[in-house]
């Protein structure tokens, strides 16, 4: 079909649904992962099982010969049946990036426009390639495949920004400057064929938008083909894969049906802080505790920047009364800022306190103010209006 490692799934014509249908003849269960078949006597098959009056026999379970697909599929179900004891053959989730992200799994990574997000998935990348520690966090090192569907004039300044920062190449990112459309059957099938080949650890999509254009974000009939043809993506190379995607108009949750985050092993949202500064919060892991949110800050770097670690100067110099006012003004005035009669009544912080850590922040460049010492209103960082 399109190679020895892809053979193991197949993707509907119509549909596009992909599914282990070969994995039962390679010794695997229908996550990808080794098991321990049951012992012959250990299970019996039920009296509605045609031609399976016996117990369970893993040779039995080959395909049948007879050409009929239903038997074919009922002996691969067979195969890739497991009882309590089997199920410790099945491995836990292994770090790509520790607590982060996992190996054959998949991720999605999304903010608003501007937010950071392909800044911090080019930093995964290169990290996974380079096998350095992200963030203090230790990194499997492997090979990355990064589709850049979105932004490709721009790509070529991010990663010199990137080695220059980092004094690292990025020799084992591999990246893909075309829209590749997942609905297309060929495209598609090109795609998992070129995953095969490369056998990437991480295969980072940027943007899921890009590459499902037509398609209804809305729907989850329309939001499940395309984790199909991401699940397929992994399959055929045991990789994490990264859609990065775009938040809501809200800018509170990621946009589209529900099939999305339902199928992920990780959610991690990304949101700008001012100008300089980008949270990154787990909102989902599905097999281990979410990470704590991290604080980065936006770098100048070459012609660019890149995200680097905060220091303990940044925190440290960030008060709680500090913290109050730049969440007021996130949450509650956003694009139209406030005046520090509306900052004292959102967050009772008292006068004389608000004014000394008003002037703090405009000071550090964390928030601006606009208008004349008596008649001051004070924005985020980078949403002040412009003159």
């Amino acid at each position: 079909m399109i190679g020895t490692e892809a053979a193991r799934f197949c993707v509907h014509p119509v549909e596009g649904r992909a599914c282990d249908m070969l994995a039962a003849s390679h010794g695997r269960n229908m996550l990808g992962h080794p098991f321990t078949p049951p012992a012959e006597d250990a299970l019996d098959a039920p009296d509605w099982m045609p031609d399976r009056p016996g117990p369970v026999d893993r040779d039995d379970a080959q395909p049948d010969t007879s050409g009929n697909p239903t038997q074919d599929r009922l002996a691969q179900l067979r195969a890739a049946l497991v009882g309590s004891a089997g199920l410790d053959a099945i491995p836990d989730p292994v770090p790509l990036i520790d607590g982060v992200l996992f190996r054959d799994s998949l991720a999605w990574l999304y903010g608003k426009p501007g937010s950071g997000k392909s800044f911090l998935a080019l930093d995964w990348a290169g990290c996974v390639a380079a096998g350095m520690p992200w963030q203090l966090r230790e990194t499997a090192r492997g090979r990355v495949l990064y589709l850049v569907a979105e932004g490709v004039s721009g790509i070529r300044k991010r990663v010199r920004a990137w080695e220059s920062a980092f004094r690292q190449t990025m020799d084992d990112v591999t990246f893909l400057p075309v829209a590749v459309q997942f609905i297309n059957g060929v495209d598609r099938a090109a795609l998992l064929a070129l995953v095969a080949e490369v056998r990437p650890l991480l295969v980072i999509v940027d943007t899921q938008a890009r590459v499902t254009v037509g398609m209804d974000e809305n729907s989850n009939g329309e939001m499940g083909r395309v984790v199909a043809v991401a699940d397929a993506i992994r399959q055929a190379a045991g990789a994490c894969v990264l859609m990065v995607h775009h938040s809501g108009k809200n800018g509170l949750d990621m946009r589209g049906a529900s099939a999305i985050e339902g199928a992920a092993t990780s959610v991690i949202k990304v949101s700008k802080d001012g100008g300089r500064w980008v949270d990154v919060t787990c909102e989902k892991q599905k097999d281990v505790e979410p990470f704590g949110s991290i604080r980065l800050r936006m770098t100048p770097a070459a012609d660019s920047v890149v995200l680097s670690a905060t220091t303990a100067d940044d925190v440290a110099a960030t008060t709680e009364a500090q913290n109050k006012i730049l969440e007021a003004l996130r949450q509650s005035f956003g694009s139209v800022g406030a005046s520090v009669s509306q900052l004292i009544k959102v967050t009772e912080i008292p006068e004389r306190t608000l004014y000394r850590e008003v002037k703090a922040l405009v000071d550090r460049g964390s928030i601006a103010r606009i208008g004349t010492p008596h008649r001051s209103r004070y924005f985020l960082a980078g949403m002040e209006p412009t003159p």
